[in-house]
């Protein structure tokens, strides 16, 4: 069975984590999804194109910000 993972509230209800990685100077940092359920509705979508414009760097500034999904499960794997 699949699940759709396409907003905040769905990443919530599946224990799942979003991280913002900045592209210019590579600072990673996990996004609070309750904050984000507050502030954008829990059915605000998670998709590249619907987050992505809200965000920006918090160190740099720059709005050059990729994704990254995990489970609790997953969280860390693969980091350098």
């Amino acid at each position: 069975m699949s699940i759709a993972l396409n907003t905040i509230g769905a990443l919530i209800d599946n224990a799942h984590n979003l991280r913002a990685y900045c592209c210019s100077c590579r600072h990673c940092v996990k996004l609070d999804l309750e904050a984000l359920a507050i502030q954008l509705g829990r059915g605000h979508g998670t998709m590249h194109d619907d987050l992505v414009p809200k965000l920006k760097c918090s160190l740099c500034g720059s709005r050059d910000v990729g994704l990254i999904l995990s489970t609790k499960e997953t969280e860390g794997v693969g980091q350098v």
